[in-house]
This record gives C-alpha cells, structure tokens and sequence, in this order.
C-alpha cells in the first residue's frame, strides 16, 4: 500500500525519536573532542568561543590529526581504479584506465564540492563514527554535487541485510531558497503568500527531504528508489523522483548488531580520559598559580590596607608595628613534591589518547641508513599489519560508496562517454573501484620484487641446465608487474598486437634464412 504524505511524516518523526537519544552522545562527544560541532542539543551563535569550556587542546588535536590522516592515506593522488570482477582484454582496460581518470575530474571539479565534503564528512566518521554525504546532480545539471550534512538533521534506517537503505534529513532553507530551487508552482500557497516582503523572504521553512526503497515507499515502479521533498508544517509533498541509483551515502565506522547508528572506537576509548585530561589540566594550573603566586599570610592587626600583589603595589602596615615582632605579610610555604607527579600522570593520559586514536601507528616508522633492505622492508610489512584493520574497512565502507554513487551518475548524465563506446568485453560486468594508498601500492609494488628475484633466480638455473626457464610464464608475469608499478595500460601493446609481432618477426627471420642459403 503506497504511503500517503501523513505516513510519510508519522515516519520521519518516528525515526528523529529512534535518533534522538545518540544526540546526547554526540554532543559530548562534540564538547570534549569536535568543539566546532557541538550543537546538537545546544544552540550556537556564530560569534561563540567553541572551545570556551575546555583547558587541554589535546583531544581535538588528536581527533584533527586522526580525521586529517583519512584523505592523506586515502585519498592522496592517483587514489582509486575502475575495475572488474573478471579480466578484460586490452581494450576494455584502456576504457576503465581513460573511465577513472576522467571520474576523478569530475569528482574534483571545484564546483562538484568533494573535497569539501569528503573534509566534513572525514571529521564526522573520526568523532561519531559515521557521516551523511549526498552525491546528486548541481542545479545546472552539467556536474555532480557532494554535500555533507549534519548528523543532527540526519536519521537513517537498516534494511533486512543490515544495510543503510533510506536517509531522512530535516532541510531549514530560507523561502527565497525554496522558490530558487522548485518554483512557486511547486510550493504550498502558504509559503509563496507575501513573499516580497523581505522579512518572508529569509525566514527558513522546514522541509523533510526523504531517500527510500521504492518498495518500502509502496509504489509499483521498475526503479528502485524513491526521494521526496515534504513539507510537514502544510502536509504538502513539493516534489518526488524515482530513481535507479543511490543519493545518499552513510558511511559507518563500527557497528553495532542491532543498531543503525555506529560508533567510533576513537573517542569511545578516548573520552573518558579527555575528561581526565582536562581535570588533571585545571588541577595542575591551580597548583602552578599557587607556586607563582603563593597565597600569604598576614598578622592581625597589623595590616591596614588591602594586599596589593601586582606591580609596584604598595600594602600598608601600622606605623607602630615593630617587625623584631616577626613578618607583617609572608608566604605559605608550599610542597611542590606532588608537582612532577601531576605532570607524569598527564604524560600518560596523552599517551593513552594518542593510542586510542591511532596516532602512535598512523606515522610511518623511522628507517635510517643503518638499515639493511630487509629490516626496512620488514618494518613496512609492520606498519602494514597495524594499519590495515583501521583503513581497509574504509575503502570499502566510506570511498567506496561514493566512488560507486559518482559513477553510477556520471555514467548516466553521460559524463563517462555514450554507452555504444563501451568495450565488448566490459558490457554486463559489474563495476568495481581498486583503491590505492601507501598500505595497497607497497602490496602491488611486491609483484615487481618478485619479479626481480624468479629471474634472477631463472638465470641462475639456466645456467645449470639450459631450457628451465620455459617452466615461467614471463609474458604474464612482465605484464602483472608492469600493472604492479602502477603503469598505465596504454603503454602496453595487447596480446593479439604482440602475438603478431612475434609472428612477424619469425616470417622475417625464416625469409633472411632462406635468402641466406639460395645465395650459398
């Protein structure tokens, strides 16, 4: 049964109740490690000190280098291939090879936002452990458009496969944004009425922007999604679209059964020692003030005015106090023994927090000259193994998605050429993106080692009984190491143009053989 704009907004209200009790979660979350985004159950002004309530700026650095080491690991240059799940011949790879390279440039158009976005959402996924990210066309309909959106404006659903399948977001834009972006035809009398008054003008108006599964919408449709546009206050729906492909991206850092909402195991293991942290910080600031300015004690009767401690201040005393009699004013002996304990006690809590958020293993390890080739190559292999439980579930998880999603609509608004242009050999397949960072390119750039080392081990053998190296395949394994270092395919010859060459040659060389003898 199709779901009329009531039901539509009995859901969406019934999901903001399933989302409202992790927003206090994320609020102190937000006030202890992501200050800028603390506003989910607090309102903000745009003139506020953010970190106004905390003493050690540690945990947001830490939560600012763990967030930052997402786009420097995983989306620095060359980052990401177009694939699929079977071979392909030489001339469907040079269309994913051309595909990827054009995607890329269409995913960093300055007017496409991705990097804004992926920099928000990079944030989010490090402090909540979960971000929203939409991937749509622009206005123009001539480019993509990323968008981050705040988790407070964002509830989501599961489907049976424990998959984020609908997103409802609550949109405030102003009603000038409205008409701007649907048309007055589109919108319900009550908000186009005196809208040339400018105060009507930039009033905002909600609006429940809505993604689901076609089916769960009800409709009887060949697409697969639906998304809507509601307006609650008027039960109006402004505009809705079906559509084939996915518009909202929810990438999820560590999840828990039975929950759509995930965690970050960052600042799950990190918060309690960020309030530690800023306790010990104001402790430790008392007890420097006292030893800067040590409190005083005075003698009764004595001192006639008050204590002025500031520069050339100047404290009175009765003229007929006699100091034989002992110290007017003096200070409180202090035991500073408690001091430097204060400050281990800290060292450690940074050393906990830097555990906790992974920045003791994000740094690449030390190398210097003294090294053999082998130690190096074994302390990669390390920092490999403590790297890849943090970044390869976020390949497939956070860029994967996106990638996947820009694809999908660059393809259609012909961004990636017309569909007759496809290879034969890529038609059917699925899609998929191989990624690569500093933890996958040491893992292909092996295959050129190994290579290095069969031959020269052939060589060796070859020697010994001439005729073994016919047990390697060097064609095959020439070109997996040549893809290994990450060579364009253009500049490879096909197997077919390379079978010919060869034939070529050996009909040359059998004609020079018969020339050679007719002349003896």
């Amino acid at each position: 049964m199709k779901m009329t704009t009531e039901d539509l907004i009995a859901f969406v209200n019934q999901q903001f109740s399933y989302q409202a009790p992790v927003r206090s979660l994320w609020q102190t979350l937000a006030d202890n490690f992501y200050p800028e985004r603390a506003d989910f159950t607090a309102t903000r002004n745009i003139g506020s000190e953010l970190s106004d309530s905390l003493l050690s700026s540690y945990p947001v650095l830490v939560r600012r280098d763990l967030a930052n080491s997402f786009s420097a690991m995983l989306r620095d240059g060359d980052w990401f291939k177009i694939a699929t799940n079977n071979e392909v011949d030489h001339s469907g790879q040079m269309w994913l090879d051309w595909a990827s390279k054009r995607l890329r440039r269409v995913m960093y158009d300055r007017d496409a936002n991705f990097v804004r976005a992926t920099k928000e959402g990079d944030h989010d996924f490090a402090t909540f452990g979960q971000a929203v990210i939409s991937v749509e066309q622009n206005r123009q309909y001539n480019g993509l458009l990323f968008r981050s959106w705040h988790l407070r404006d964002c509830a989501w659903w599961e489907d049976e496969n424990g998959k984020v399948c609908g997103v409802a977001i609550k949109w405030k834009p102003t009603r000038r944004q409205l008409i701007q972006f649907f048309g007055e035809s589109k919108l319900h009398p009550n908000v186009t009425k005196e809208i040339h008054l400018p105060k009507n003008q930039m009033a905002e108006h909600e609006v429940y922007r809505v993604f689901m599964p076609a089916e769960q919408y009800g409709e009887d449709t060949p697409r697969k999604y639906v998304a809507m546009f509601i307006d609650p206050s008027n039960n109006h729906e402004i505009e809705k679209v079906f559509l084939d492909r996915k518009l909202f991206a929810v990438p999820r850092f560590q999840t828990i059964a039975g929950s759509a909402y995930a965690y970050s195991p960052a600042t799950v293991a990190g918060l309690p020692d960020a309030r530690m942290l800023q306790a010990m910080t104001h402790t430790l600031m008392e007890a420097g003030e006292r030893y800067a300015r040590p409190p005083l004690i005075g003698t009764a009767k004595a001192v006639k005015s008050n204590i002025d401690l500031g520069p050339n201040g100047i404290t009175w005393v009765d003229s007929e106090y006699d100091e034989k009699m002992g110290e007017a004013l003096r200070t409180l002996k202090q035991d500073r023994g408690g001091f430097p304990i204060g400050l281990e006690l800290r060292d450690g809590i940074l050393e906990v927090l830097s555990s906790a958020f992974y920045i003791n293993k994000i740094s690449l390890p030390e190398v210097n000259r003294d090294m053999t080739a082998y130690e190096v190559q074994e302390r990669m292999k390390q920092y490999r193994r403590e790297n890849l439980p943090l970044f390869a579930p976020m390949e497939e998880e956070y860029n994967g998605q996106l990638c996947e999603m820009a694809f999908d609509l660059a393809f259609s608004m012909g961004m990636l050429g017309s569909p007759q242009d496809v290879p034969e050999s890529l038609r059917g397949q699925d899609v998929l993106f191989k990624f690569e960072s500093p933890l996958s390119q040491d893992a292909e750039r092996e295959k050129m080692t190994r290579f290095n080392q069969v031959s020269q081990m052939l060589a060796e053998a070859a020697q010994i009984k001439p005729g073994v190296e016919h047990n390697f395949n060097f064609d095959e394994a020439l070109r997996d190491a040549i893809q290994g270092i990450g060579a364009p395919e253009k500049w490879l010859r096909s197997v077919e143009e390379v079978v010919q060459t060869r034939q070529a040659e050996a009909m040359m060389m059998q004609q020079q053989m018969a020339a050679e003898q007719n002349a003896a």
